[in-house]
Formats: structure tokens, C-alpha cells, sequence
């Protein structure tokens, strides 16, 4: 069964999601995201990836801004290198609402962990819009 994976790119940190076999997104973990691509290349043995979904940070505007621009920057080194179908999905406001999920388990504070879990939102978004 294929899978799908879910990015939150941050400068230093990525949050990584996956659907299990029942399709139900998870939170994975969070990695450096210097070590991106070498992370997903273990994924890729591991599992069959059908696509992969990038978290875009657009301002509150809409716009592109400096965020956005680092992310589509190592959203095209993904695809170079691993040859994944990557699609885009605005990932405005999951910042606030990973942080109410985190604040609701009691680790507001821990900052991979919310990386994770917007990873994990930006994944079902865009599987429940597709």
C-alpha cells in the first residue's frame, strides 16, 4: 500500500508525517533539515511513497515571502534527488493550531513536537481537500 508524507520545512528543523496502511496520518518525527533528503531516501526504501506534501508558508496575505522562498528552494533539491511527486499545500495558521494541540497534551514547550504535528496537519488538509 502506498504512502504519503507530510513536510513542515523549518531552516534548521523538518516535522515529518506519514499515513499508515489505513491511510491515517501520524506524526513521524522531526529531523534536521540538512539531513532532508538523506532522511526521505530511507523512506523511500522502506516504503512506497505515492507523493509528498510541503507545508508552503505564505505570509497571512497570501503572499510569497522569504519562508516561502527557502521552502520552494528545498522543495526542488527534494525533487532532483528523489524524483517524488510533490505537491504544495498553505499551511497558514497550523503553526496556532499545532500549538493549541501541543498547549492541550501539556508540551506547549517543545518545539519538535510541534514541527510533527504541523507536519501532521498539513498532511490530512490536504488529503481531506484531494
Amino acid at each position: 500500500m502506498s504512502r504519503w508524507i507530510g513536510l513542515d520545512i523549518g531552516s534548521k528543523w523538518t516535522g515529518i508525517a506519514m499515513t499508515d496502511e489505513l491511510d491515517i496520518v501520524e506524526p513521524r518525527e522531526t529531523v534536521k533539515t540538512k539531513d532532508l533528503i538523506k532522511e526521505l531516501k530511507r523512506y523511500k526504501q522502506e516504503y512506497d511513497i505515492e507523493g509528498v506534501v510541503v507545508g508552503f508558508p505564505l505570509t497571512t496575505k497570501g503572499k510569497v515571502g522569504e519562508r516561502a522562498k527557502m521552502v520552494a528552494k528545498i522543495t526542488n533539491e527534494i525533487k532532483s534527488a528523489l524524483n517524488f511527486t510533490i505537491n504544495l499545500q498553505d499551511e497558514r495558521f497550523t503553526t496556532k493550531e499545532a500549538m493549541e494541540i501541543a498547549t492541550q497534551m501539556g508540551k506547549v514547550k517543545d518545539k519538535r513536537l510541534l514541527d510533527r504535528i504541523s507536519a501532521t496537519l498539513i498532511l490530512k488538509s490536504y488529503l481531506e481537500d484531494n
